[in-house]
């Protein structure tokens, strides 16, 4: 290699027809990997692997050489390299998981959530696949939240199928249930304190119609249940008492109807 063959280096690893010379006190210290290979016990009369050029660790084809030169220059080189792409980044996130390096695991999720390149569904699958639990259920909740129109084949190819069909049967389950609750309003509750039950049944009926029906039927609506029975709160439906509209209100929020799909 170029660059990564240093002549006073003490362990060779090999990539495909490159070859690499490094320090493996050097790497034992940053990779828990390259640390066990250290300590184990040489066999008596076995050159070790990676104690010459003939003798060198072969890197399994799973790993590309570009990949490898990223991390390593992240290692070696650190900060003189400059900051890292996405793309970089990734390829860090990657290997140092594999080969259980802490702190380049550590700098690529520091470095990645500042990047505005790292979309909900980019960083499910980094997620998933790197072992960094705290990225994963929110990255979820924010593509729950997007319209199921906008999630795009490249969203759905990072997610993999198991979590993507979670999705689809979820964004199905809950418009199926706000479709039942459009289309079949909570039966109106009168109050002991209202002088006009009948007004006030037929108001709260027509403002479930003409007001949470298009909230929860609408795909740009953006209102979520929370918001609904918020709006329901602070609004003065026309035609009803206020005591019959608080008791309604508190009644579908008792329910849970309306907070279910979150």
């Amino acid at each position: 290699h170029p660059i990564f063959y240093y002549k006073d280096g003490s362990f060779r690893m090999q990539l495909g027809n490159t070859l690499y010379n490094l320090h493996l006190s050097l790497l034992a210290e940053r990779s828990t990997v390259f640390k066990n290979m250290l300590t184990m016990p040489a066999p008596r009369g076995i050159e070790v692997e990676g104690s010459s050029d003939e003798n060198p660790m072969v890197l399994p084809s799973t790993i590309k050489q570009d990949e490898l030169d990223i991390l390593l220059e992240y290692m070696f080189k650190g900060h003189t390299a400059g900051a890292p792409s996405l793309k970089n980044l990734i390829v860090i996130l990657k290997l140092s998981t594999m080969l259980e390096i802490d702190d380049g695991w550590n700098f690529a999720i520091n470095e990645l959530q500042k990047d505005p390149g790292l979309s909900p569904a980019l960083q499910f699958h980094l997620g998933c696949a790197h072992h960094v639990i705290e990225w994963v259920e929110p990255a979820f909740r924010v593509l729950m939240e997007m319209p199921f129109s906008e999630i795009t084949e490249e969203m759905a190819h990072l997610m993999g199928p198991d979590a993507f069909y979670i999705l689809s049967q979820t964004h199905a389950r809950i418009r199926n249930h706000k479709t039942i609750l459009a289309f079949y309003p909570s039966d109106p509750i009168t109050s002991i304190r209202c002088f006009r039950p009948g007004k006030c049944s037929e108001a709260w009926v027509t403002q479930w119609w003409q007001g949470v029906a298009k909230h929860l039927l609408h795909p740009e609506s953006g209102k979520s249940g929370s918001d609904i029975l918020k709006m329901l709160e602070e609004l003065g439906i026309p035609g009803m008492c206020p005591h019959c509209q608080k008791e309604n209100v508190e009644w579908v929020k008792d329910t849970g109807v309306m907070t279910k799909a979150e």
